[in-house]
């Protein structure tokens, strides 16, 4: 029913707000209703009781006929009523149709309310027809006490007509205020809703923008909640994806450029071969160049499959308890020749009894991909420390060159895909851009994590944890 969100949060906070403007308003209508004749009855029977007292003053000849009229006139108008006293019995009632109660008493009502007067009960009715006074009224009867007992019955009748218009302009006061309310509450409600709704639809053309291919501008979002956070996570999304847009690109086109290189060179070496340009007695040599391009070819290949098959979810561990140690005498016999073809001093600290719970050939895979890169970026005579250690629930490894370092701007992407820190060294190296994020990938399937600390000029130093 509702498409937008705009919509859906006015819509619902409007019903909520009428909802409860409308109900505190009916709850304070009726209580004040409630008071009012609350108050109108204990008015009446207090007048009762004055008027209860004087007809015993009268009675007892303390008063005058003439100031018990006045005195009953002049209760009527402060009460606003017309007060009856009358003089009755249990015996009386027996016989109702012979009962004479008065032209202004003829109400058929009041035989049942008389029974219970004379029983000592106070009768209250808050809306009463009256034949007789032809109008709706406010009725109150309590019984007319002496020293000998329950003589007759004080009734008192009180247009009800007053209590109405004044209860009337009271609702009309406070259904007045709801309503005030309600249209108050409507425009900031509406205008909220739009402070909420506005981000997210901005936010909507934003990602539609970036489906499409387009750029689209950061979003501007002033708020400190949820939405500003939104926000700031879709910007830096926006982000991360023109910088993987940008790497990607650069990628193909080293890889594109890394291909064709050895690519161009394999054909050219066996068209040499074969058109008799080389000579025979330089096969060898040029065999073992086919054979060093097509080893590098496989290598990117190799690389970017890994990658896929992590990203897939397909790549599947084969764990089982290994000295460390160990694991380190192959890694640097694996990358013997590149380390002493630079005479960089490698230093190694690892106590022979730390063991980890690893797939053997991925963490060879993550070590030599990192002493390759400290080889790669180190100067001659350089040195590499490596550091293993065990911490409560984890072995941590830490790996740190004396290289040309990496600054800070650079320092956070360089475990994302395709990055490299040195471009200026992409043919000499051979690298892809890949080693790093592998890397990262294969710890964290681990269920480790890992990290570098540099500075340009002081060397870099990668650390990663595996859990113990």
């Amino acid at each position: 029913m509702f498409k937008s969100i705009f919509a859906k949060l006015l819509i619902t906070y409007l019903a909520i707000i009428i909802s409860v403007i409308a109900v505190l308003s009916l709850f304070i209508t009726m209580i004040y209703n409630w008071y009012i004749f609350d108050q109108k009855q204990k008015g009446l029977e207090k007048t009762g009781f004055y008027v209860n007292e004087q007809v015993n003053k009268l009675g007892k000849k303390e008063i005058s006929q003439a100031e018990f009229n006045n005195s009953l006139d002049a209760m009527g108008y402060i009460s606003d009523a017309k007060i009856y006293v009358i003089k009755i019995d249990q015996e009386s009632l027996a016989n109702p149709k012979s009962l004479q109660l008065g032209k202004d008493l003829n109400e058929s009502y009041l035989i049942s309310d008389l029974r219970k007067i004379l029983n000592g009960e106070n009768v209250f009715r808050k809306k009463q027809y009256s034949q007789e006074f032809d109008t709706y009224v406010v009725f109150s009867g309590i019984p007319w006490k002496t020293n000998s007992g329950i003589a007759g019955a004080i009734l008192l009748f009180s247009p009800i007509s007053q209590i109405y218009g004044n209860l009337t302009k009271l609702n009309f006061v406070i259904w007045l205020t709801a309503l005030v309310f309600i249209l108050l509450s409507a425009v900031v409600t509406y205008i909220n809703s739009l402070r909420i709704s506005k981000p997210i639809k901005e936010m909507e053309l934003a990602a539609d923008k970036l489906a499409s291919g387009e750029n689209s501008e950061d979003l501007v979002v002033q708020s400190r909640d949820e939405i500003g956070k939104l926000a700031q996570s879709f910007n830096y999304m926006k982000q991360q994806l023109a910088n993987t847009e940008k790497m990607r690109r650069e990628f193909i086109a080293n890889v594109s450029h890394d291909m064709r290189t050895p690519l161009t060179s394999i054909n050219g070496f066996v068209s040499g071969i074969l058109d008799g340009i080389v000579k025979p007695e330089d096969y060898t040599k040029y065999l073992n160049l086919i054979k060093d391009e097509t080893l590098r070819l496989t290598r990117l290949t190799n690389e970017i499959l890994q990658l896929a098959k992590i990203q897939s979810g397909s790549l599947k561990l084969c764990q089982e308890n290994l000295k460390v140690a160990d694991v380190l005498d192959s890694v640097l016999s694996s990358t013997k020749a590149l380390i002493e073809g630079k005479s960089i001093n490698v230093s190694v600290e690892c106590a022979s009894t730390i063991t980890v719970y690893a797939d053997s050939d991925k963490l060879k895979q993550v070590l030599i991909n990192i002493v390759d890169n400290a080889v790669k970026y180190s100067g001659h005579g350089g040195a590499i420390f490596i550091k293993v250690s065990t911490k409560p629930a984890k072995t941590e490894f830490r790996i740190k060159d004396t290289g040309i370092g990496i600054s800070a701007a650079e320092l956070p992407l360089i475990f994302e895909k395709f990055y490299r820190v040195d471009k200026s060294r992409q043919s000499a190296t051979g690298g892809t851009g890949l080693g790093l994020n592998i890397a990262k990938s294969l710890i964290e399937l681990h269920g480790g994590k890992i990290w570098a600390e540099s500075e340009l000029g002081a060397g870099t130093e990668v650390v990663f944890e595996l859990p113990a």
